[in-house]
């Protein structure tokens, strides 16, 4: 099987709105674009449109303050108040720069900043020092975007100079990344892709990152191409010395049965290859990139679309250049719209049975078509026999009798009445 009927496939069922860069042994095998950039003008996505990474920006954050170590004004095992004196936290003293990095400050997932607002490094310190920590610092593997805020601090205290300009001074321009970029606030760049998502409300465009201000863990822009060029600047040691190269790619802290993280990086092992994994998601857009050190191979995929399974698609790509058998998704086990006319609608449920058995804080779910598919909120339908199903679990069934949506899982049933169309 070739990439290309992966890639087609995942497009014609899901889809799939973005770009693939595949690899194999250092050769270029696959480079396709598909879908819209751009949905209200009918721009295609091309080579060099532009997406916004996530949180594949935090390897970049990773490499920038091991550029500091390089120069020796950082040491990642000094706490965390030696880099910022204004920092007033219980832990301020007990958590390094290393702890960030590998996601083992005991600091939470997330901190108190809206998608709206445009806050300052410093200003969102003032939010994340108030926080308790959820375990002892190098306990264990909990991901944190607090911590990688914390980062971003960091490298400005010590380098004396914005984020952005740092970043492109020792990363961006020693690679050629010309593509790549970092997002300041609500200016416009060129050649960026939309992110859209659908949602209970329909198709909606979204915010390119998950929020205005200063993002060291989401704050950057690339394309595949740069995102390949990157990887291979990093391995061959263009950013960094290998020593310290070394650092980002070493397993410091197991996170699976498989599963290690080195800085910023996570290194997984499918039978004996060892992979070096990047990915991030945001509210219209998903990105990942894995690169095997020891054959050369690299999958790059980006997407403006938010509901395309995008972890599928690389498995897809991954077995294809692997030779082995790839079972891809089928356009006719999709529920039709049609055969569900009389279904579509919007259906109340208690919120508490929703929240406790589909982890949906609120009670209402939406049966709509969009783009001759069938979908619940956000999520693809496939039809078995009489009842609707989720494409890649048969966990969750839903049926449907007069005006009242059934929905089993897990031995549970929930039950919703329709209150409009």
């Amino acid at each position: 099987m070739l990439c290309i009927e992966v890639a087609k496939s995942y497009e014609d069922v899901y889809g799939f709105s973005g770009n693939i860069k595949v690899v194999v042994g250092e050769e270029p095998v696959f480079d396709g674009s598909y879908g819209l950039a751009n949905r209200s003008f009918g721009v295609e996505n091309k080579p060099d449109t532009r997406f916004s990474i996530n949180s594949i920006s935090k390897t970049f954050t990773a490499a920038a303050v091991l550029v500091l170590v390089r120069d020796k004004k950082l040491d990642l095992h000094h706490p965390v108040s030696r880099y910022l004196p204004g920092l007033n936290a219980e832990w301020k003293d007990s958590v390094t720069a290393h702890h960030l990095l590998t996601h083992t400050s005991g600091l939470p997932r997330e901190f108190s900043v809206q998608p709206h607002e445009e806050l300052t490094f410093t200003e969102q310190v003032r939010r994340i020092e108030s926080m308790d920590l959820l375990y002892s610092p190098g306990e264990r593997y909990e991901y944190s975007n607090a911590g990688v805020t914390l980062l971003g601090a960091i490298l400005e205290q010590v380098s004396g100079e914005a984020y952005a300009n740092f970043l492109e001074r020792e990363i961006l321009q020693p690679l050629g990344l010309a593509n790549t970029g970092y997002y300041r606030g609500r200016e416009v760049v060129p050649n960026q892709a939309v992110p859209y998502r659908l949602s209970a409300g329909g198709l909606e465009f979204a915010q390119r990152s998950k929020h205005y201000g200063d993002n060291a863990g989401g704050g950057l822009y690339s394309t595949v191409s740069d995102l390949y060029t990157y990887v291979t600047g990093l391995e061959q040691n263009k950013v960094l010395p290998r020593e310290y190269t070394d650092l980002l790619f070493r397993s410091h802290v197991q996170s699976g049965k498989t599963d290690f993280e080195g800085y910023a990086w996570s290194i997984k092992y499918f039978g004996n290859e060892k992979i070096h994994f990047a990915a991030g998601s945001g509210y219209g857009t998903k990105s990942v990139i894995i690169r095997s050190p020891e054959t050369g191979d690299f999958i790059g995929i980006t997407s403006n679309w938010g509901n395309t399974p995008i972890l599928q698609l690389l498995q897809g790509l991954y077995l294809t250049i692997k030779g082995q058998t790839v079972q891809l998704p089928a356009q006719d086990a999709l529920a039709k719209p049609a055969s569900f006319s009389d279904q579509i609608g919007t259906y109340r449920f208690d919120k508490e049975s929703l929240t406790k058995h589909l982890g949906i804080d609120r009670s209402q779910l939406k049966l709509q078509a969009f783009e001759g598919r069938l979908f619940l909120d956000d999520e693809l339908m496939a039809r078995e026999d009489d009842f609707l199903r989720l494409t890649y679990t048969n966990e969750m069934q839903i049926r449907f009798e007069a005006d009242q949506m059934i929905i089993r899982i897990n031995g549970n049933t929930i039950i919703g009445e329709r209150v409009g169309r």
